[in-house]
């Protein structure tokens, strides 16, 4: 067998660094203003104070709040990619799809994190530019999930499902309810969670908890 020789990781150098922090710092500080003010309420001058920065170094990463939002919405596609992926693998089905909805109530307990995922729904029905934005990440975690699953009736892993894209609908509206009931239920801790969403999950999909 030839040996595959890996590349060597890529370094960032000590200003592509600062760049990036810089970056993360005004997306953080956007992230609490939008959570807190909304898409519309929260202006740029806002984003400015809550980041700690001057216009002109703002503007210099990013030119206008629409910019802010797409940055956002990428970078919640490439989180939710992540995670969603984690439903892939060779362990059981409900245990991969329980373990990846466990990890997204974790990430939504982070400080304003439900606030901006009640805010990104509401602005996505006002607003239909940010609506496609964050379209396109419910769409790429409906595709893996209609994959997953459907490798695994096809594999004997579960029963057929008449109405498997209805399935899976229901499948997230049941996850992403119970991640903004954290806003209003702090009492409802993963560990109380975990085994009702995992009888939730196995009654839709036909399988035994």
């Amino acid at each position: 067998m030839t040996a595959v020789v890996q590349p060597d990781p890529i370094e960032l150098t000590p200003r592509e660094s600062a760049q990036d922090a810089r970056r993360s710092q005004i997306l953080d500080a956007a992230r609490t203003c939008f959570a807190r003010s909304g898409f519309r309420g929260a202006s740029m001058q806002e984003i400015c104070l809550e980041a700690k920065m001057s216009p002109g170094g703002l503007y210099r990463y990013f030119p206008s709040k629409e910019a802010i939002i797409e940055a956002i919405a990428q970078d919640e596609r490439c989180g939710a990619a992540e995670l969603v992926e984690t439903m892939r693998g060779t362990g059981p089905l409900l245990d991969r799809m329980i373990g990846c909805a466990m990890g997204y109530f974790a990430y939504m307990r982070d400080p304003g994190a439900c606030e901006l995922m009640a805010e990104i729904s509401a602005e996505s029905l006002r607003n239909s530019e940010i609506g496609k934005r964050f379209a396109k990440i419910d769409d790429s975690v409906r595709d893996v999930m209609r994959e997953v699953l459907t490798e695994a009736i096809e594999k004997g892993e579960m029963p057929e499902i008449a109405d498997l894209d209805a399935t899976i609908g229901v499948l997230q509206a049941a996850v992403d309810g119970i991640a903004l009931r954290q806003i209003h239920d702090a009492d409802l801790s993963l560990d109380r969670v975990e085994p009702l969403l995992r009888r939730l999950v196995a009654g839709l999909l036909g399988m035994k908890a």
